[in-house]
C-alpha cells in the first residue's frame, strides 16, 4: 500500500488531471445533450457545454491538484482557456471526420480528446499550471549542517533548496557563516533551483561566495547598505534578486522595491536564525495585503518559518520553505509531500 501511495503521489498531477478531464468531459456531454433536448441549436449547445466543461476542469485542477495561489488564478484561467479552446477547435475538425464515418458524437469526442490529451497536458503544465505551490528545504550555511546526510534523506523530492545565512548583525548568538557551502549544495542538487536568504545588515559581504552557485538571493530592506545597489550587484551577476521581510519588521519597508523585484520572502517567525519556532498567524494579513498589491501579478511570494502540514493550508502563496518539520522528521520525504499537497498527501 505504501508503494502504491508513493507511486500515485509521484504521478499525481497527471493522474488527477486525467480524472478531472474525464469528469469534465462527462459534464460537457451531459450538458450538451440536455441543451439539445430543449431544442437549443447545436452551435450554442456545443459552445455552452464546452464552457461548462472547461470551468469544471479548471476549478477541480486548481483546487485539488495544483493549488495555485489566488492572485495567479486569473492568468492561469486565461492560459487554460486559450489552450483548451484551440485544442477543442482542432479536435472538432477531426471529430467531424469520425462522425462522417458513423461514430456517435459522444464516442468521437472521447476518442479525439484522448489522442490530443498528452499535448494539452504538457501545454497546461508549462503555461496554465506552472505556478503550483512549491516546497523548499531550508539548510543553514553555518558549517554544522551535514549536507550529504540531508541529500541522502530527501534526494530530489523537494522543488528547490533554500540556504539560510545568518550573521551576528542579525543574531549575535549565531555560529560563524560558511557562505562558501553554497558550492557544496550546488554540487549535490545540480539541477534544482537554489535560493539564499541573507539575514545580515551588510549582505554584500557574502555575495562573492554565493553568486556563482545560486539562482535567487533575498536581502532585507532594513539594512546598513543601499538596497538598490545590492540588488544591482546581484542582478549584474545573472542572479535574481528578492526582498525579504520578517514579522518583527514592517511590511511597508519592502513596498518601494515591489516594482522591481520578482520575488518576495515572508518570515512568519519572530527571531530570524532560530530553527523550530512557532508559526505566527499575524503573517496571514500580510499575505492578504500583498495579494491585493497592484503589481501582484509580477512577483512571487515565498513563506518561511513554522510551515507544517497544518499551517500550509492557510498560505495563499506560490512557495513555502520548511526546515525542522522536514529534516527532524523520521520520514522527511513524506513531510515534503504533505507540504507539496497542502497537507493532503495522506488522503492519497
Amino acid at each position: 500500500m505504501h508503494s502504491f501511495n508513493y507511486l500515485f503521489y509521484r504521478y499525481r498531477f497527471l493522474l488527477l488531471y486525467i480524472a478531472f478531464g474525464i469528469i469534465s468531459l462527462l459534464v460537457e456531454l451531459f450538458v450538451g445533450r440536455a441543451l439539445i433536448s430543449f431544442n437549443i441549436s447545436s452551435f450554442f449547445s456545443l459552445a455552452l457545454s464546452f464552457i461548462v466543461g472547461l470551468i469544471t476542469a479548471f476549478g477541480l485542477n486548481i483546487r485539488f491538484n495544483f493549488h495555485i495561489a489566488q492572485p495567479k488564478r486569473q492568468r492561469a484561467l486565461l492560459y487554460f482557456t486559450l489552450i483548451s479552446s484551440v485544442s477543442y477547435l482542432v479536435q472538432y475538425f477531426f471529430r467531424q471526420k469520425l462522425i462522417y464515418f458513423g461514430l456517435p458524437m459522444e464516442l468521437s469526442r472521447f476518442l479525439i480528446a484522448g489522442l490530443f490529451f498528452i499535448i494539452s497536458y504538457l501545454l497546461h503544465r508549462k503555461f496554465s499550471f506552472k505556478e503550483f505551490k512549491k516546497v523548499g528545504v531550508a539548510i543553514y550555511a553555518d558549517g554544522v549542517e551535514d549536507i550529504k546526510l540531508i541529500y541522502d534523506r530527501i534526494s530530489n523530492i523537494s522543488d528547490f533548496i533554500h540556504i539560510d545565512i545568518v550573521d551576528k548583525s542579525f543574531n549575535p548568538t549565531c555560529k560563524d557563516v560558511k557562505a562558501y557551502r553554497a558550492e557544496v549544495v550546488r554540487a549535490y542538487w545540480q539541477k534544482k533551483k537554489i535560493e539564499v536568504h541573507i539575514m545580515s545588515k551588510t549582505p554584500s559581504i557574502w555575495l562573492q561566495d554565493l553568486l556563482p552557485y545560486v539562482d535567487i538571493i533575498y536581502i532585507h530592506a532594513e539594512i546598513d547598505e543601499n538596497v538598490q545597489e545590492v540588488i544591482k550587484k546581484i542582478e549584474s551577476a545573472g542572479v535574481k534578486a528578492g526582498i525579504a521581510v520578517g514579522i518583527s519588521e514592517k511590511l511597508q519597508s519592502i513596498y518601494p522595491f515591489l516594482e522591481n523585484v520578482k520575488h518576495v520572502l515572508l518570515l512568519a517567525i519572530p527571531k530570524p536564525g532560530f530553527s523550530g519556532q512557532k508559526f505566527d498567524m499575524e503573517i496571514l494579513p500580510w499575505i492578504d495585503e500583498l495579494n491585493q498589491h497592484a503589481n501582484r501579478q509580477n512577483f512571487e511570494i515565498c513563506l518561511d518559518g513554522g510551515v507544517n502540514q497544518t499551517t500550509v493550508k492557510y498560505l495563499n502563496v506560490e512557495s513555502v520553505v520548511s526546515g525542522s518539520f522536514i529534516l527532524s522528521a523520521p520520514n522527511p520525504i513524506k513531510n515534503i509531500m504533505l507540504l507539496q499537497t497542502s497537507g493532503e498527501y495522506e488522503k492519497y
